[in-house]
């Protein structure tokens, strides 16, 4: 016989317990499907940053208590517990092929002081382990090792079906199963939307780093002279060990040659893995609204790329508010949860444009060797702090801005690359083979 909810939540990443832990205390009967042993495993590559004090991601103001051990989400009036271990870091520094160019965002010094304001790296498995005791206090079902196949509409709301030969009725269903989001697929939300790219990527923590100003996030490219061709990558300080980074990377290939043949080679002198870890991305664009026959997406499901564990707490606690509201006024459905669907437009898709998060990598592939020492050579002046990645693009143009006419005069080349290349024309600029069809959409 099929266990009856009120709401059925499809996924134990940091929007679904959210999700799940909100309704439960707001006293709804839920249901949470999780295809892992536990939630709080961390499998795939995550940065674990928190976005915080940084010009209105998804239009919020969150900030770590520190005296409180809470995150906080002023506008929107929750705040989430976090007892684990965390690390500050200062800027996020943009590092040339040489090595030595830099284009930095934030004062570094400042922050560091305790007079600015830093960032941090967290622990996210113990961020997921907190909610999800909490939701199981708050009277949460819990079933794992559970895969979806199945969601369909019914009379009384949906039907969810696993490969484990589970069913689940319930009045609606949250979908919180990931930027590769099955549910989005199945319910035919993403016929809807444009198929952009697939990222493979793989991110190792390691030790034997040596650098000056290392509590940063470094996003650097080097370039690889025997393949011609850029190499990107992200160093990042961990939150496990004082001693530890988390460096990500496209594949091994890549992975051996900044560390043994590039100019960086000199930052990794005692290089160690310590652990790793990778992920496939499927990039889409952002759906129309994070709703169809009463499934209410939440998080990565039907944003363009990682809504951050900052947009996936949002997004969760949002929710599902939303579902109490509908089945307090009598309306189980679409009307029932508009306050969300227009929250999420609002905030989300209207605020940030999701071909702006595109640009920055795409930047990566745009110039030479030496057309790329030549940038981060140019600014000298620390550009203003943020982290929010819709605006990582805007803040280099912002600071080679005042050196336009030098580079027009000297390297005319840049210069007609740059005004080429514009946030509107970015989908062009990406290799038809990556957008070509994907399949079950």
């Amino acid at each position: 016989m099929a266990k009856k909810y009120d709401v059925i939540v499809v996924g134990g990443g940091t929007s679904g317990l959210e999700a799940a832990r909100t309704a439960a205390r707001n006293g709804l009967r839920v249901a949470l499907l999780e295809r892992k042993t536990h939630p709080a495993k961390i499998q795939r590559s995550c940065a674990q940053m928190f976005l915080m004090n940084m010009d209105s991601f998804y239009n919020e103001w969150m900030y770590f208590s520190k005296e409180q051990h809470k995150w906080v989400f002023p506008v929107n009036n929750f705040s989430i517990d976090y007892k684990g271990d965390y690390r500050e870091f200062y800027a996020c520094h943009f590092i040339g092929p040489d090595a030595k160019g830099r284009i930095e965002i934030g004062d570094y010094e400042l922050n560091a002081s305790g007079k600015g304001v830093p960032a941090v790296v967290f622990d996210k498995g113990v961020l997921l382990d907190g909610l999800f005791e909490e939701g199981r206090a708050a009277g949460v079902d819990y079933f794992l090792e559970r895969n979806v196949i199945h969601v369909d509409r019914t009379t009384q709301g949906v039907t969810v079906t696993t490969c484990e030969g589970d069913r689940f009725v319930g009045t609606f269903c949250i979908a919180a199963d990931g930027i590769n989001s099955r549910l989005a697929r199945i319910t035919g939300l993403n016929k809807e939307r444009l198929f952009i790219n697939t990222r493979k990527t793989i991110s190792h923590y390691v030790t034997g780093v040596e650098f000056e100003r290392s509590e940063a996030i470094f996003l650097g490219i080097s370039w690889d002279r025997e393949n011609v061709r850029p190499v990107p990558f992200c160093l990042l300080p961990s939150v496990y060990r004082d001693d530890e980074y988390w460096f990500f990377v496209q594949g091994d290939e890549q992975y051996r040659f900044l560390t043994q043949k590039s100019n960086f080679k000199h930052w990794f002198p005692r290089l160690e893995i310590t652990h790793t870890r990778a992920c496939v991305v499927n990039n889409w664009s952002p759906a129309r609204e994070p709703f169809k026959d009463n499934v209410i997406f939440v998080g990565d499901s039907c944003w363009f790329s990682e809504a951050e564990n900052s947009g996936a707490l949002l997004s969760g606690h949002r929710a599902a508010g939303a579902v109490c509201e509908a089945l307090q006024t009598g309306r189980p459905n679409r009307e029932g949860v508009l306050s969300y669907i227009g929250w999420w437009k609002h905030n989300w898709s209207d605020t940030h444009d999701y071909r702006d998060f595109l640009c920055y990598p795409l930047f990566n592939r745009m110039f030479t060797e030496d057309e790329y020492n030549y940038l981060h050579g140019l600014v000298s002046a620390k550009l203003p702090w943020t982290l929010n990645p819709f605006k990582l693009y805007e803040r280099l143009m912002n600071g080679l801005e005042p050196h336009i006419e030098q580079i027009r005069k000297e390297r005319p080349s840049i210069a007609k690359k740059i005004a080429m290349f514009r946030p509107e024309k970015v989908l062009s600029f990406i290799r038809p083979a990556a957008r070509t069809g994907f399949p079950n959409a």
